[in-house]
């Protein structure tokens, strides 16, 4: 395989610069430990237009040290504060499981971030096909190596990150020969808009010779419209039933109304954007036959004259010669005679 990829496969489907841009919606841990609103935000995510839902899967006994654990008020209050929401929200293995079968059934690709080995295992045992690594871990390389022995592709977020930690984290994964994408992101949450730096997009792809996307934690749909404008291949956003919900993510996630214009906005940018071939449409060659201007004589010409300023000039419609080879056929001689109003045609030129 190339080390720089141009194109990757999720679940059977294209990704690139060539193809729709891929959208991702995370649930993470929004399903407040709930199997039953994980699968209306399943529902919610298809109703939307997403491509694919992702969840995470931790294991926190392999995730912290065993004395943090046992004691985490004695590291600050904040992981105290985490650790507890953690703890409430995580699913069990059978509700993954039914997770994972609900999403086939409803025939969206299930995706997830695995935030430890222990997880990289379970998941391959619910045959997960692609595996995102948070911006968390995108310094931990031994689990970024761990996830690449599946041979799945990986997606990688570079949010809290300098852009020598970006290119070691590149070279890295190059090393590791499987597809990977990154995703440009600002790990604040929310972000502020002029935060986003969304012109990184096309420097990375640059750069890196890469793929790159758009983990978008900013308030409304405009970074990520204007990310896909600006080549993001995926754009990852969270989505939520309810802004106001107890949780860690849920304030800076996209109900489903606003997720769904998301999605509208971007596919209709998309549309917009086109094809860099420049051609008239029907529509265009009708109206410029209207108000498009022709060489026309504007005094009798007889054969063997001379083209002047005074005997032409530019009028519509656009019927004979186009008005931008005016200056071309002055000082020629006219093959015919030309009655005054009449088009002069290109054949009109000796």
């Amino acid at each position: 395989m190339s080390n720089n990829q141009h194109t990757i496969k999720i679940d059977g489907v294209d990704i690139g610069k060539e193809y729709p841009c891929y959208i991702i919606a995370e649930i993470g841990v929004n399903h407040n430990g709930q199997l039953s609103l994980a699968k209306k935000l399943i529902d919610a995510a298809i109703e939307s237009g997403a491509n694919a839902v992702k969840f995470q899967k931790r294991n926190l006994q392999s995730l912290y040290r065993k004395e943090s654990l046992a004691n985490p008020n004695s590291e600050s209050q904040g992981f105290e504060i985490l650790l507890a929401e953690l703890n409430e929200v995580e699913l069990t293995k059978n509700d993954y499981i039914e997770i994972v079968d609900y999403c086939k059934e409803k025939k969206i690709t299930f995706l997830c971030t695995p935030w430890d080995m222990p997880s990289v295992d379970f998941l391959e045992k619910l045959d997960t096909v692609t595996y995102k690594i948070s911006s968390g871990d995108m310094t931990n390389f031994p689990l970024i190596k761990y996830a690449s022995n599946t041979r799945k592709p990986l997606i990688i977020s570079t949010g809290m990150s300098k852009i020598e930690e970006i290119e070691k984290m590149v070279s890295f994964v190059r090393t590791l020969n499987i597809p990977f994408v990154i995703l440009h992101a600002n790990s604040t949450y929310p972000s502020p808009i002029e935060s986003l730096n969304l012109s990184l997009i096309p420097e990375f792809a640059n750069r890196f010779d890469l793929l790159v996307g758009f983990s978008d934690h900013s308030v409304g749909i405009i970074g990520s419209v204007t990310a896909a404008n600006m080549g993001a291949v995926i754009i990852e956003r969270h989505i939520t039933l309810d802004k106001t919900m107890k949780g860690l993510d849920h304030s800076s996630s996209l109900e489903p109304n606003e997720f769904n214009e998301m999605v509208t906005m971007i596919r209709l940018s998309e549309r917009a954007k086109g094809k860099a071939i420049k051609k008239m449409t029907r529509a265009e060659v009708l109206q410029r036959e209207v108000v498009s201007k022709s060489i026309v004589c504007v005094l009798d010409i007889c054969e063997g004259e001379i083209f002047s300023e005074n005997n032409i000039e530019a009028k519509g419609p656009e019927k004979g010669l186009s008005a931008q080879y005016f200056f071309d056929i002055i000082g020629k001689k006219s093959s015919r005679v030309i009655k005054s109003g009449e088009y002069v045609l290109e054949e009109d030129m000796s």
